[in-house]
């Protein structure tokens, strides 16, 4: 009984990084159509608060339709987790039976690096033509209606007062106006010295306060990104989140980090790929998050060029 549960206090931590429950349930709002129709497709996910859904590629599954629009996903939560909407409009112009594959569903858990993946429900419709009555007399074609007139004059005289006038403008006000010369010197800075004086700026730019959440995140990721190139001599501003987790791990010093860059990087990519709407709790923890990045690496001293500007006339 000891033995038993000794092993279930050490598996619990690890128990806890994978989704109690993760559903999906593909379907359109009907399975009957035209020929040409607007084929609404919907995707829903319903997941555990702590799960984030990348992306699927919904291309590479529709080959035997027209693929109209793909809209942006729609997340939304509440106290018993997280749903996830994605809606395509499709469309086809030869009648048949169409069934859409099963849609794979890639996902990761917050703070694990594993990527995992399910699979949707497959969806079938028919598309036919219209149904054409023997019986009914056949109409005339209507005449053409005629659409030119006078307006389309108007349009024109109005477009070309706004080149006079927009030219004048031009060479009154912008036309041999002297350029700002600007020089610039090279500045050797350490490279954590580099990352905090640009999360200092990007704090005092106050962007999420005014409205600009998702600029916000990708501004503080893409300085971390670029700290790990400089300090560690990783291309993190080109690799994936778990990528970039990888390639830290393997560095003695990025060990040091990992888990609370894990966090970081994973509640940007909320943000910046899934629409997620932050509490304001979230959007200061992330500041500190990345200077304590910083912080907890600066054992490691690189030294890096950057321009300084010196001059302004």
């Amino acid at each position: 009984m000891v033995n038993k549960l000794f092993l279930f206090l050490i598996l619990l931590p690890v128990l806890s990084l994978f989704p109690q429950e993760i559903k999906v349930a593909a379907s359109t709002d009907t399975t009957d159509y035209l020929i040409g129709d607007h084929i609404k497709y919907h995707l829903v996910i319903n997941t555990d608060k702590n799960v984030y859904i990348i992306n699927p590629f919904f291309r590479d599954s529709l080959k035997n339709v027209d693929v109209v629009s793909i809209s942006d996903p729609i997340v939304s939560e509440n106290e018993k987790g997280k749903t996830t909407k994605f809606e395509s409009i499709l469309s086809r112009f030869d009648s048949s039976q169409v069934t859409i594959p099963p849609i794979k569903i890639e996902y990761r858990i917050t703070g694990d690096t594993t990527l995992m993946s399910v699979l949707s429900n497959p969806v079938t419709f028919n598309v036919h033509t219209m149904k054409v009555s023997m019986k009914e007399e056949i109409k005339d074609i209507k005449p053409p209606v005629r659409l030119f007139n006078y307006l389309f004059l108007i349009y024109i005289g109005i477009a070309l007062l706004i080149v006079v006038i927009g030219y004048f403008v031009y060479q009154k006000y912008f036309k041999n106006k002297p350029k700002p010369i600007i020089e610039t010197k090279k500045e050797k800075i350490l490279s954590h010295q580099l990352a905090l004086r640009k999360l200092n700026q990007l704090e005092h730019e106050e962007l999420w306060q005014k409205g600009f959440v998702k600029e916000y995140h990708t501004r503080i990721t893409e300085i971390i990104r670029e700290y790990f190139e400089k300090q560690f001599d990783l291309h993190a501003l080109e690799l994936t989140t778990t990528d970039s987790l990888k390639q830290l791990s393997k560095h003695p010093q990025g060990v040091k980090v990992l888990d609370i860059t894990s966090q970081f990087l994973n509640n940007a990519d909320l943000v910046k790929f899934a629409k997620f709407t932050p509490l304001e709790l979230v959007n200061r923890e992330m500041m500190v998050q990345a200077k304590e990045i910083v912080t907890k690496t600066i054992s490691v001293q690189k030294e890096v060029e950057v321009d300084e500007v010196v001059n302004v006339s």
